[in-house]
């Protein structure tokens, strides 16, 4: 529904009825656990979490509020996680963290809303957030190293700020520089799974602007009934340097992400798919050509999560195209290019569910994002309407 222009709690209202009305259709005794809320203004968080606590009560689901205006002019756009009771069962709810179960896993959601601090630098601050998020999971005897996914939005990502490392850097530099020491003594997937880790191997990961100064982090941690039938496996771009190989033009300390992550039983699984943009090896492709920025972008999740590369790294079967993706961020840096990087997308993916957003981006010239997540395995059912 086109509200563009409406009042903030007529679009929410409308969003709920929209919600409402797809777990009717589709799924009537499912309710909603999580929502990621972009905002035009940040300041609306207040009064969205007033509203949604009322309207959902005690069953309140964990809402991330992030501060991206969503590109088609609209107060928020939300993206909407669901649980269906079959084989399902919410253990914890908070306002800040969820734990559920299904099939055999326990997932573990949880966000840091921002900064308790924002006189401390930039790399204090993000230190600070990846400690609050390990809280949040250590009170459910949740380890970090079970942490399969991270969300990092950071406010003014390209601009300066001051480090006692190495002066006057960017602060997307030091939101790196904090996630790599914070990251530094953690074995993750270590006992998780029944495979041993030999290699240095890092959750999926998002690191994208958002406006203000602010910081809001939200991260996926996963514990298997049976390790023995779960599967983590980072996997990596054979076209793309690994992010956490990059050279310290980009960094002081690289990105510790891997592009993307498998998340699999015998017979099904979830590939979520990092923040891509247009790589090649670590070089910027098509500076100032949105369009081909979103092609290229596409080209690097099409080669990620084939199934050439899905058997190069050892799990054949679990490849898919790049059309089976079940959902998509899309990452605007500018909103002239919206309609160009929109066409591109409705053209290669289409009917795939996608949010678009403005947002800047972690390097000057890239002008566009791309996460997403791909129902994959022999099991697979993916049905769109």
């Amino acid at each position: 529904m086109e509200l563009v222009g409406a009042p903030l709690e007529i679009q929410i209202d409308s969003v709920n009825a929209q919600i409402s009305a797809a777990i009717q259709e589709y799924a009537p005794d499912a309710e909603v656990i999580q929502q990621t809320v972009f905002l035009k203004d940040y300041e609306d968080r207040k009064f969205c979490q007033q509203i949604w606590r009322e309207y959902y009560g005690e069953k309140i689901p964990v809402n991330v509020y992030v501060p991206q205006a969503p590109c088609d002019g609209q107060l928020l756009a939300v993206e909407v996680l669901v649980l269906e009771p079959e084989n399902s069962q919410v253990l914890h709810r908070s306002e800040n963290l969820l734990a559920f179960k299904q099939d055999g896993v326990t997932f573990y959601f949880a966000c840091e809303q921002e900064p308790e601090d924002y006189s401390r630098s930039m790399y204090a601050q993000s230190v600070g957030m990846f400690q609050g998020l390990e809280k949040s999971f250590k009170s459910r005897k949740i380890p970090f190293e079970n942490v399969i996914r991270t969300w990092l939005y950071l406010g003014n990502i390209t601009e300066p700020t001051y480090s006692e490392l190495e002066g006057e850097t960017q602060r997307y530099k030091e939101l790196n520089r904090a996630r790599t020491d914070f990251f530094r003594d953690i074995r993750f997937f270590d006992g998780v799974t029944k495979t041993p880790w030999t290699h240095e191997v890092y959750p999926a990961s998002t690191g994208i602007g958002a406006d203000g100064d602010t910081v809001v982090m939200s991260a996926l941690a996963v514990q298997f009934d049976d390790p023995q039938n779960g599967v983590i496996l980072p996997l990596e771009n054979p076209q793309q340097t690994s992010a956490f190989c990059y050279g310290t033009e980009y960094s002081i300390k690289s990105p510790k992400f891997s592009r993307a992550l498998l998340l699999a039983s015998h017979d099904s699984g979830l590939i979520f798919v990092s923040g891509t943009a247009s790589i090649i090896e670590q070089e910027t492709w098509y500076q100032g050509d949105p369009e081909k920025q979103t092609e290229q972008t596409l080209n690097n999740i099409e080669v990620l999560i084939n199934e050439q590369n899905l058997a190069a790294h050892g799990k054949p079967g679990f490849g898919c195209e790049l059309s089976e993706l079940v959902s998509m961020r899309v990452y605007v840096k500018r909103p002239e290019d919206y309609e160009k990087v929109r066409a591109v997308c409705e053209r290669r993916l289409p009917n795939v569910p996608s949010i678009y957003t403005i947002a800047d981006v972690c390097r000057p010239d890239l002008l566009v994002e791309i996460e997403g997540i791909a129902d994959v395995g022999p099991s697979r059912n993916i049905e769109r309407k």
